[in-house]
């Protein structure tokens, strides 16, 4: 039992047993332990109160205690008393400090029953009242110098508190020290109006308890239930939890639905063979400087493939081979937000691995099994380079923005496809003049040919080869389109229909079968595809045979153009020239022709380009919109922060991006600003220079420089295009921008923000109070941690008190080293041995605390 520290458990505050006369048992007198502690573990009660009328029954109590103890099941000894009060007395529980008043076989309750029934026959009876008030019950149990603390047994009802007593004595009452005290809950508070003037006569309100007042075995657990919260079954433990009712104490029952760690496990290193249980709520990691609490947070981390941020990232990675050593392994034990149980195991220096309850792996990540799990190792609070707003604001909304990552990354390779089909053009439409000169200049010399009259001796050759070329251009093409229609037949839209066809549905069968048909006859087109192959592939033989055709008839005529080229003797005219020319003419002619066709596209590439800028635009403006939305719940749920977000807003990161891309340009400061200032990131400069003619940025630059940016944008545009203008996020932290806060406001702020958001499983943080003052801590901090961690698992590493103690930790782990071994020790604040912990490790000993708390108390009027 508290295996996981502090736990939310069924109590019932009013028991009777074998040994109240009121209580009916019909079963064998030897059977009754069993039969009584079989029945509490049915209710699923382990928490109880023995309770009976007016009496104490010693070796009952110690019989029932030890075999509920073999059950996880916590007993305490009390006693319904009947005082003196009000017009018909009333009824008290009293819970006794078993350490106190039971030593071995003997014991001081019935002596002091026997004190306050002096001379009162007939004690056991339920209705029969001591001859004390509720001050000299008091004022009795107190002169033993023992704990003990008391319940108003069933108040609305005869013989309680609320039902015997008038305002005015309510009121008489409650202002008393003793009774704010010791007592300090009422039992079947019932009537909610009833309740509000209760509390209005008293002036302040206490827990509502429940109890069966069982009168037999079966009527354990009847009525309403009570649950209570504690990590120990002691005493101490569930009066804290009284006292803290509001935290503490519930008439629902508290389950966990959040996904959680449950334990961490080392196997080699310097924490070999140790578990570590942890629970869904606060955890607190304690121990001196130098002690592992941040070895074992960077351990769960480094097995949660959690990557470490750049502040001291070095560090951090070598904190973790210290621990684990060569070979050393991190089991962590999960939960999710299903109660579905899993293991993620990590060897050092390899991947980490996700199994299932079976112990299957099943190929996922930690996120999907932990909803968006934070960390923040030491120093992470306090660093603050730019930007590292929006990098906090990511890990907080990281799933909801991730397929953006991916669509953005799409439309990216788009526009840079697109601005590449663009440059390609303008070379090419950058060779025309280039072309046209040189088709001149051959024209110019087939001018010579002809004058001479050697076109018409030569043309035979020409003609045989242009043919030549005609036919291999159409042999080409056929197989370019071969190919075209080999892809369309291989397109995975194609298989995929192959699958919905066979889908069936059991709400509309008839739908689904026309659907099916549909979809055959959409399948049925892959077969013609396939015969149109086959008929191309078929063509493409023959204009194959027609290229061999045409090439043997121009080698048979070989001898007789030799011949004519033999029999041209003109000066300086070389006849193999005249054909090289035509075929030379008939290319650049197709070159130029091609060139023209491309200019009546470019158009519709620069609107394709416009496009793409348009839909990139739109999607970072919905992952603005998420962002935003975030902020405005942060700013909902607390009053400390105030956040605000600019769309591109970050323009310093902008222009150290533009200064490193453009390097070489003799571009100056002012200038690079400028350039910021006037295009919103580096899409829209490139959109600038590329299709509006560098309308802004000429502007801002000289010729020269203008010229280079062009170079540098044609070489580098893919890089570019994937750097974006972040959004700008500014904190700011009670009323003032946190960077103007000292860097303890700062990390106060930021672990404020951190403590805000809804959506995570799991928060661990490092030591955070190396960067806060106790104050806030206290103040803020604190507040924020109670307030979240029943849906929200938290570790913290630290050496401060405040955490674990005024957060009311639900497991504390005290960690301590030596030279070959770490060693941790689990429990929680309730548990003795922890208490002692803390005030070593953290108050530097009990002299030292005591001391302490001497002097605070000489300054409580301060």
């Amino acid at each position: 039992m508290f295996q996981f520290g502090t736990e939310w458990i069924r109590a019932d505050f009013h028991l009777h047993t074998n040994a109240d006369k009121e209580f009916i048992y019909k079963g064998e007198q030897d059977r009754f332990v069993s039969d009584y502690i079989k029945k509490l573990k049915e209710e699923n009660i382990k928490l109880g109160v023995i309770t009976n009328h007016n009496k104490f029954h010693l070796n009952e109590f110690k019989g029932l205690k030890k075999k509920a103890r073999t059950e996880n099941i916590t007993l305490l000894p009390g006693v319904e008393l009947s005082v003196k009060e009000g017009a018909n007395g009333i009824h008290c529980l009293i819970v006794f400090k078993e350490e106190d008043w039971i030593k071995g076989n003997s014991e001081s309750i019935n002596q002091f029953l026997d004190e306050v029934f002096k001379g009162i026959e007939n004690r056991e009876n339920e209705n029969t009242r001591c001859n004390k008030d509720l001050a000299g019950t008091v004022e009795a149990l107190n002169s033993y110098n023992k704990d003990y603390v008391i319940l108003m047994a069933h108040i609305e009802q005869k013989s309680g508190f609320l039902e015997e007593c008038n305002g005015g004595l309510i009121e008489s009452l409650s202002k008393n020290s003793w009774f704010k005290d010791k007592v300090i809950a009422f039992q079947k508070g019932q009537t909610r109006d009833k309740m509000h003037q209760l509390e209005r006569w008293m002036g302040y309100r206490l827990p509502y308890i429940e109890g069966s007042d069982c009168k037999s075995i079966e009527e354990i657990g009847k009525g309403k239930k009570s649950y209570i919260k504690i990590g120990d079954g002691s005493f101490d433990s569930v009066i804290l939890a009284l006292r803290d009712y509001q935290n503490r104490i519930s008439q629902l029952e508290n389950n966990h639905s959040h996904g959680h760690i449950k334990s961490v496990e080392m196997i080699g290193g310097k924490m070999n063979n140790q578990k570590i249980y942890l629970s869904p709520e606060l955890n607190s990691l304690i121990g001196i400087r130098g002690s592992g609490k941040s070895s074992i947070i960077e351990a769960i981390r480094y097995c949660l493939d959690m990557m470490p941020s750049i502040a001291d990232e070095n560090y951090k990675t070598e904190v973790v081979k210290n621990l684990l050593e060569s070979g050393g392994q991190v089991i962590v034990e999960i939960q999710d937000n299903h109660k579905k149980n899993y293991k993620v195991k990590r060897i050092l220096g390899e991947s980490s691995h996700v199994l299932n309850e079976d112990g299957e792996e099943i190929g996922v990540t930690v996120n999907s099994i932990l909803q968006t799990p934070l960390y923040f190792g030491q120093k992470d609070l306090s660093y603050m380079e730019n930007g590292f707003e929006l990098d906090l604001l990511s890990k907080l909304v990281g799933k909801k923005i991730k397929f953006f990552e991916r669509d953005l990354t799409n439309i990216n390779d788009q526009l840079g496809n697109h601005v590449n089909q663009l440059f390609q053009l303008n070379d090419k439409l950058e060779t025309l003049p280039d072309l046209k000169r040189s088709l001149t200049d051959i024209e110019h010399k087939i001018r010579i040919f002809e004058e001479n009259g050697l076109n018409t001796k030569l043309s035979k050759q020409v003609n045989f080869q242009k043919d030549e070329r005609n036919i291999e251009n159409a042999y080409d093409r056929i197989n370019e389109f071969k190919k075209d229609l080999k892809l369309l037949l291989n397109s995975p839209n194609l298989r995929e229909l192959d699958e919905l066809c066979k889908q069936e549905s059991l709400e509309v069968p008839e739908l689904f079968s026309n659907l099916s048909k549909e979809v055959t006859s959409v399948i049925a087109v892959k077969k013609e595809i396939q015969e149109i192959i086959g008929k191309v592939d078929s063509s493409s033989e023959q204009v194959k045979k027609y290229l061999g055709e045409i090439q043997a008839i121009i080698g048979s005529l070989e001898e007789e153009f030799a011949g004519i080229k033999r029999d041209i003797d003109i000066p300086n005219l070389n006849p193999d020239d005249f054909a090289k020319l035509k075929t030379n003419e008939d290319k650049i002619r197709k070159d130029i022709h091609q060139v023209n066709t491309q200019e009546e596209i470019k158009d519709q590439i620069e609107s394709k380009i416009r496009s793409d800028l348009e839909e990139r635009n739109q999607l970072l403006l919905q992952e603005f919109r998420v962002y935003n939305d975030e902020i405005e719940k942060i700013n909902l749920n607390q009053g400390s922060l105030e956040l605000s977000i600019e769309f591109k807003g970050n323009k310093e990161f902008f222009l150290e991006n533009l200064k490193q891309s453009f390097k070489g340009s003799n571009i100056n400061q002012s200038t690079y600003r400028a350039i910021s200032e006037n295009h919103s990131d580096f899409s829209a400069l490139i959109v600038d220079i590329l299709l509006d003619d560098s309308k802004v940025t000429s502007s801002l630059v000289t010729e020269a420089q203008l010229s280079r940016v062009k170079e540098i944008i044609k070489t580098n545009y893919n890089e570019q295009l994937k750097i974006r203008t972040p959004n700008k996020i500014e904190i700011k932290y009670h009323g003032k921008p946190i960077t103007k806060h000292s860097i303890g406001q700062r990390a106060s702020a930021l672990v404020l923000f951190i403590l805000s958001q809804k959506d995570n499983n799991l928060i661990m943080i490092d030591q955070p109070e190396d960067d806060l003052d106790n104050q806030i801590i206290y103040n803020e901090i604190i507040t924020k941690v109670k307030e979240r961690k029943p849906e929200v698992q938290f570790i913290f590493a630290t050496h401060n008190a405040n955490i674990p103690v005024l957060g009311d930790s639900e497991q504390v782990i005290a960690v301590s080293y030596n030279e070959k071994q770490l060693s941790a020790k689990t429990g929680s604040v309730d548990n003795k041995d922890i208490q002692q912990k803390i005030v070593d490790i953290m108050e530097g000993g009990q002299e030292a605390f005591n001391k302490r708390t001497q002097i605070y108390n000489s300054w409580k009027n301060v």
